[in-house]
């Protein structure tokens, strides 16, 4: 289920394609995009699978592996286990050197796990985008043993309707709204996180917030200015923005005298 956008509030659209079609794919931009975000998002997810716990032997699912900086870590934490490291494209996970990495080939939406195969699975930035999110999360669950934990995370919207930068706030709103009508995203949905896995009978919840200051010229702006700058023609073909729009989206992000608040990062986590 799609969350209405910011056009009057209409119904969105069905989705026309699936993630990594033409959105999210996996060229020389995007995989510069991946560095910047392991760089500014991996300190908050190692700190909260510190939290819940990565010891030897814990048999790990990463789902969206991506640059693989997360599986390559909890290769380091699980080992002798097995880290198995999913992706669409799993292109990028030949960098990391780990003998316990198992790197597959795998479509959370299609593709399955034997039940109770994991003591720990984490997904970060995936749910969000899948239209059938809720039927997804469901199905991960599954994939626990009893007494694992899933950890998931995905940004949260809300910091950008408040901003008095409308330059800075129209750009990454319209943005999702491209990404919702294109790929069914909803990018308000993990605000709930922690009511979704309560209702998968998930214990000992937990939910962290994490709404960081954005400054033009910091590796956190350079992130969101790739992440925006990969769907440029579609922003603008598609009437979401002006090409003038566009551009005063990209000198805020090079600007250092601008500062506001990024999207939020939400991540919860419970156990079977």
């Amino acid at each position: 289920m799609v969350s209405a956008g910011h056009h009057g509030g209409r119904t969105a659209p069905a989705p026309a394609e699936r993630y990594g079609e033409t959105l999210f794919v996996r060229d020389t931009p995007e995989r510069r995009r991946l560095e910047l975000l392991q760089e500014v998002f991996d300190p908050h997810s190692v700190r909260t699978l510190e939290r819940v716990g990565v010891q030897p032997g814990t048999r790990c699912l990463e789902i969206g592996a991506g640059g693989g900086s997360l599986a390559r870590w909890l290769c380091g934490r699980a080992a002798p286990a097995a880290v198995v490291a999913t992706d669409l494209d799993i292109s990028l996970l030949d960098t990391v050197r780990a003998d316990n990495l198992l790197p597959m080939v795998h479509d959370v939406t299609r593709d399955d796990f034997p039940a109770g195969s994991f003591d720990l699975v984490h997904a970060r930035f995936v749910l969000n985008h899948l239209p059938e999110r809720d039927r997804v999360l469901e199905r991960i669950t599954e994939w626990l043993r009893p007494g694992g934990v899933l950890v998931v995370e995905s940004f949260s919207w809300f910091p950008l309707d408040s901003s008095p930068d409308a330059r800075y706030r129209k750009a990454l709103l319209r943005w999702g709204d491209l990404l919702r009508d294109t790929i069914g995203t909803d990018s308000r949905w993990a605000r709930n996180y922690p009511s979704a896995l309560a209702r998968l009978g998930l214990r000992d919840l937990g939910a962290r917030t994490v709404t960081e200051h954005l400054r033009g010229g910091t590796a956190l702006a350079g992130f969101w200015e790739l992440t925006v700058d990969m769907s440029k023609q579609q922003l603008i073909d598609r009437g979401y923005l002006t090409p003038r729009e566009y551009e005063d989206f990209t000198a805020l992000m090079r600007d250092p005298d601008f500062w506001d608040l990024a999207p939020a990062l939400t991540q919860a986590w419970g156990r079977k």
